[in-house]
């Protein structure tokens, strides 16, 4: 599907995610994120982020600065999530 410069492949993200990263408890610890795709160029590619416990609010702001909203913070977190943005 053509768009822009390239195709809506070229400019989209997909994230695979749980709720909680322990169902038992409902801890967000060490909990997994899969961040698929381009976003028109926006996101680095190709790495595993360790985040040292950073809260995971940080990524969904990052996200959306990569789709092009102005977003500041999301939930507890702050953002964006440093290594994730070109």
């Amino acid at each position: 599907r053509p768009e822009g410069s390239g195709t809506m492949l070229d400019h989209s993200l997909v994230v695979i995610c749980s709720e909680v990263s322990d169902g038992n408890t409902h801890t967000h610890d060490n909990m997994p994120f899969i961040v698929c795709g381009k976003g028109g160029g926006a996101v680095r590619t190709g790495r595993v982020i360790d985040t040292n416990g950073r809260r995971h609010g940080e990524l969904w702001v990052s996200i959306a600065r990569a789709m092009g909203a102005n977003l500041g913070s999301f939930g507890s977190g702050g953002g964006p999530l440093p290594g994730v943005l070109v």
